[in-house]
Parts: C-alpha cells; structure tokens; sequence
C-alpha cells in the first residue's frame, strides 16, 4: 500500500516528537540563543499546489507555538536578547492581501508583531509576482494550453493531467526563468502571457497589498522591502541592483513616508558585494533564506522557510530541525 504524501510527513514529525526531538531542539536553542527568523508568504485557507499557503489554523497554532516559547519581536526591537526567551522574528515576503485578510487579524488578536517586505511594483500595479501569476494560470489551465507553451531552451512538456505532473512542470519551469536577469527573461515573459491570454475569462490573479493597506498594515507591523520588482539580483549588474534600490528608497519616502531600513532579496538570489552596497546606502536589515539560524545584531539575517500541511510539521520547520546550527555570521 502506497501511503499518501501528506499522511507520510505527518507520521515522520509524528516520530521525532515521540523521540523527545522537539524538546531536544528547543534545549539546544536556549543553548546557543540564536535569533529564528521565519520566512512566511501566503496565510489563507485556499490551497494552489503551485504556491502553497499556510492555513490559518495553522498559522494560529504556529503563533501560539512561537509566543509560548520565545520574545516576538522585530528588527528594530532593542531589548537585550534572554536565554529564556530567545528572539523569533515573523518575516513575510511580496505583499500578499491574505496577510491583511488572515495573518493580520490573528497576530493582532495574539498581541505580536511581524516584519512584511513588499514589492512596490506590485503595490502600484495590484498584480502579483511574474512567478505568482504564472501560478495561478497553471493552477486552472487545462493541459491541452499548458502545452502551448513555448519557451527558448526550455524543453519540458506537461506529461499527464494528476497535479503531481503540473506541481512538477510548474517548478521546473518557474526554475528555469527565476535563474536568469530580467532582460533575458522579458521576451520569455512575453511568450507565456500569449498563452495565458487564451484563458476564457482571464486568469485568476492572486490579490496583493495596496498602498492603503500597506499604509495601516505598518501601524502595528514593520514594513520592508523585497526588491522594486522581485528579480533575481544575482543574473542583474550593480548598476540594476543601485537602480532599482534607488526605486525602493523613493517609493519609500514619497509613498509611504519612512525611512527604508529592511531589504529582503527576491528568490534567495544576490551577490555578496550587494550586501556592501546595501549597508553603504544604509539598509540596516538585510534578509536571505539559506535556511541557516540568524545571530542578533548581526544586519545580515538568513531566515527559516516555513511551510507545512499539519502543526507539528511546521513546530519542527520554526525550530530549524533541518538548519545549519554553527554559530551564523554575516556572509562574507
């Protein structure tokens, strides 16, 4: 009998909790006193194989988890680190509506903060990510105009109609133009929005943060940035990575009136000499995934992916079950 992908994973952090690994890491953590920045997207309880959101229930068991366990706080929180209490830091990337509509009403309802990195030219525009649009077409098309599809040196074909064939095709596809700079990509992008177009109706697009929500989202919450347009910044040159942080710091100032102190890199992709240009223009909070622990005071912070279809899995995933657990340093 082939057991179910999900029921699967949940027995196996079924098993590390009965082996007392939830109590082990969380010693280890008190131990060492790391800072755990968790990297969020979606919270809501539509699912899309493609991009998949946290539930709600289950980002409210995440939230009373963390808030039991450690001080929440943000990057511009200056209490002195405890060994009783050591720091987690809720990081959201793009600017999803679902974090107004979801996450928003339950961490107010908890009492804790979060830090959200936005996209301002989603918030101008109200369309998602090129990545995330390209989602929401594959999660409705039917395969016969998937397979439209044709992209310059991009070879697969959707193979079967189950939606392990499409999660499949679909990251592959989204790897293969996520590793390239914008130029290349652009006439890529034009190609597949010809097929998109074909879509009877147009296709669903998921709802981002408008600049109203931003707005009152950063009366109780800290608001970043996450790249001007959600590129890749290690395919771009300096001179595109200065440019399009010189977008953010005016969107910033004219837009949202304050100051720009946190820069997420978009598709955990930069170069170590954007860290230095980063501090130079000043940004004193510089966010990565690499699925490493975060040390306090540092400016330079890996976070912990979080996703997950049950609590105990994404319990495991905040307390870094699978990350590096040597002492963490500003990359070089």
């Amino acid at each position: 009998m082939v057991i179910p992908r999900a029921w699967a994973k949940h027995l196996y952090f079924t098993l590390l909790a009965a082996a007392g690994m939830e109590g082990r890491l969380l010693h280890r953590i008190g131990r060492q006193n790391p800072l755990i920045v968790l990297n969020l997207h979606r919270i809501s309880p539509h699912p899309n194989p493609f991009w998949p959101p946290l539930s709600p229930v289950l980002f409210e068991e995440l939230v009373v988890f963390l808030k039991r366990h450690f001080h929440v706080s943000t990057f511009s929180d200056r209490t002195p680190p405890d060994r009783q209490r050591p720091r987690a830091i809720l990081s959201f990337d793009d600017g999803y509506y679902d974090f107004v509509e979801y996450a928003m009403p339950l961490l107010k309802k908890h009492g804790l903060p979060a830090n959200q990195n936005i996209i301002p030219a989603c918030v101008q525009s109200g369309r998602p990510p090129w990545t995330v649009q390209l989602s929401d077409f594959l999660n409705t098309a039917p395969r016969r105009l998937i397979n439209d599809i044709r992209v310059e040196g991009f070879a697969d074909r959707l193979r079967g109609e189950d939606p392990d064939h499409k999660l499949r095709y679909g990251l592959a596809l989204t790897r293969f133009l996520k590793g390239r700079s914008r130029q290349a990509c652009e006439p890529l992008w034009e190609a597949l929005k010809a097929v998109m177009a074909k879509v009877d109706g147009g296709a669903h697009t998921t709802r981002m943060m408008s600049l109203e929500d931003v707005r009152q989202a950063a009366e109780e919450h800290e608001i970043g940035v996450h790249a001007f347009s959600h590129d890749s910044m290690a395919f771009e040159t300096n001179e595109f990575f200065l440019e399009d942080l010189a977008n953010c710091r005016a969107f910033f100032a004219q837009q949202l009136q304050m100051p720009m102190s946190i820069y997420a890199f978009p598709n955990s992709s930069y170069r170590p000499e954007q860290l230095a240009l980063l501090r130079k223009a000043g940004v004193q909070h510089i966010l990565l995934v690499e699925e490493r622990l975060a040390r306090w005071g540092e400016g330079v912070y890996p976070r912990l992916t979080i996703h997950g279809e049950s609590g105990i899995e994404t319990r495991f995933r905040a307390l870094g079950y699978r990350a590096r657990w040597a002492p963490c340093g500003s990359p070089s």
